[in-house]
């Protein structure tokens, strides 16, 4: 009986240390690849906003830029505040809101995205 438990305990220990090992190993390559895959986006945005202001077509490059804008804010209305946000992010994002909020109001727009502008109203209204 003894050696069936210590067979178990040590398969427990075993079956723990390596599902730890291959859950941070993927779960840290999960958040590489999406950090660097909006990294990527974020530059071929601003290639193309970049384009577009040198050929003279500034409502195009604002529009880029608007709507980069709106898909960044999105992300920040979870349903339910985020968990261990430090004091520094949360911070940030208060600042960005009130920004793009200040922002919005001296620039209105229609984008071709009603739903997105729909939720980027509804965030901002909320905005102190």
């Amino acid at each position: 009986m003894t050696a069936k438990v210590l067979l178990l305990v040590l398969g427990i220990v075993l079956g723990a240390a390596g599902g730890g090992y291959y859950g941070v190993r993927f779960g840290h390559a999960s958040i590489l690849n999406e950090c660097l895959d909006k990294d990527a986006r974020d530059v071929r945005s601003s290639v193309a906003t970049l384009r577009h202001l040198r050929a003279g077509e500034r409502d195009r490059a604002i529009e880029v830029l608007e709507a980069q804008m709106d898909d960044a804010l999105i992300p920040f209305d979870p349903q339910e505040p985020y968990a261990g946000l430090s004091d520094r992010t949360a911070g940030e994002m208060n600042t960005a809101l009130r920004e793009a909020k200040a922002y919005r109001v001296a620039h209105p727009r229609k984008s071709t995205r009603p739903h997105v502008d729909a939720m980027v109203g509804n965030l901002l209204s909320r905005v102190k």
